[in-house]
């Protein structure tokens, strides 16, 4: 579980608590293509494969005004059409579900947010707990 805090507009901090959960890869749709271009992909894989998988991917609601919203962040060359055919947008971990999908894996665990807001939210909490020294870590 992992507890995430958000300032929301009216100034109030307002408190979710997430689980991860199994999620097909099949009901995600990749907003993010090409990354196996993206300096840094053959490590990744490398590490994955060695490693597993260290962190669950984010996860929104698939919807034309989520899409809309997290396509700002991406360079417009990696931009994939939208389509109403899956049930969540990959917000983070797109590399990962390309590196899943190439090594026969399609199931990951995955956090599923409300809304691009609180995936931001989510990966500032779950990048800000990886920056913790293991022995700190409970």
């Amino acid at each position: 579980m992992i507890k995430v805090s958000m300032l929301l507009p009216d100034l109030k901090i307002h408190t979710k608590y997430l689980v991860p959960q199994s999620i097909k890869l099949i009901d995600v749709l990749q907003m993010v293509g090409h990354r196996t271009k993206v300096k840094g992909y053959g490590e990744l894989r490398r590490d994955v494969e060695e490693n597993g998988f260290k962190n669950p991917i984010i996860l929104i609601p698939n919807n034309q005004q989520n899409y809309e919203l997290a396509k700002r962040r991406v360079w417009e060359e990696y931009i994939m059409p939208w389509s109403n055919h899956r049930r969540y947008l990959c917000m983070y971990g797109n590399q990962r579900m390309n590196i899943a999908l190439q090594l026969g894996i399609y199931n990951m665990e995955a956090i599923i947010t409300p809304n691009v807001e609180w995936s931001h939210a989510t990966q500032l909490k779950i990048d800000a707990k990886s920056q913790i020294p293991e022995h700190y870590n409970a």
